[in-house]
């Protein structure tokens, strides 16, 4: 083999070792990105309904007192039912509205005794008792509270000890909405995928498709 081919050999070699890297780093590169995503989306304190081994994944930024919220609330919440073992529902919460910070951190008091879905739903229901002229009444979301069995008693404790705790909670979720690129609420994510809120549906079947019947 003469110079030339040797030299044109090593260049053939060389681009291929360069090309291959390219494409291993970009690799590398959508999967921490992907790692990232999935950290601010699903952050461990946040609360999961559903089986927490489903493969597909719905993430709803919600305000208790958003009117958008509470009419999406019921599907949302019957979605784990729905599909069964394959889709969970992640829920942040992201205080948009006056006073909606209190009634976001009585949530946290509900989950604390298990009975986060049934306040979120009392809340939901009774939306237009609790949430009037733009403002949360501090009384009434009190009584909604106790209303879907919460102890009370427990759930004031439980304020007491850890509210400083639930504030920095709040604080991370705005920030991670910030870096999502959330602007309101509902906002919804289906496997790391930001969606329209007329999607959501589709979005679940098409992944459930995907990934449970191999479809593409």
């Amino acid at each position: 083999m003469n110079a030339k081919a040797v030299i044109s050999l090593a260049l053939i070699i060389l681009l291929a070792l360069f090309g291959g890297g390219t494409y291993l780093y970009d690799i590398y590169k959508s999967s921490k990105i992907e790692k990232e995503i999935d950290l601010l989306l699903v952050r461990d304190y946040a609360y999961i309904s559903g089986d927490k081994n489903a493969k597909v994944t719905v993430v709803e930024f919600f305000d208790p007192a958003c009117p958008a919220c509470v009419a999406k609330g019921p599907l949302v919440a019957k979605l784990p039912e729905i599909y069964t073992s394959q889709v969970r529902v992640v829920y942040r919460s992201l205080a948009l509205h006056n006073g909606s910070d209190l009634v976001l951190s009585l949530l946290e008091a509900a989950k604390e005794q298990g009975k986060f879905n049934e306040a979120l739903a009392a809340f939901y229901l009774r939306y237009t008792n609790w949430f009037i002229n733009n403002q949360a009444n501090a009384f009434v979301v009190w009584g909604v509270l106790e209303q879907s069995g919460v102890n009370i008693e427990k759930a004031r404790e439980f304020l007491d000890n850890n509210q400083a705790k639930i504030n920095d909670m709040m604080r991370q979720n705005r920030e991670d909405a910030a870096a999502l690129g959330v602007e309101g609420t509902p906002t919804f994510f289906v496997n790391g995928k930001k969606i329209k809120q007329i999607e959501l549906t589709d979005a679940i079947k098409n992944e459930i498709e995907k990934i449970y019947e191999g479809k593409e």
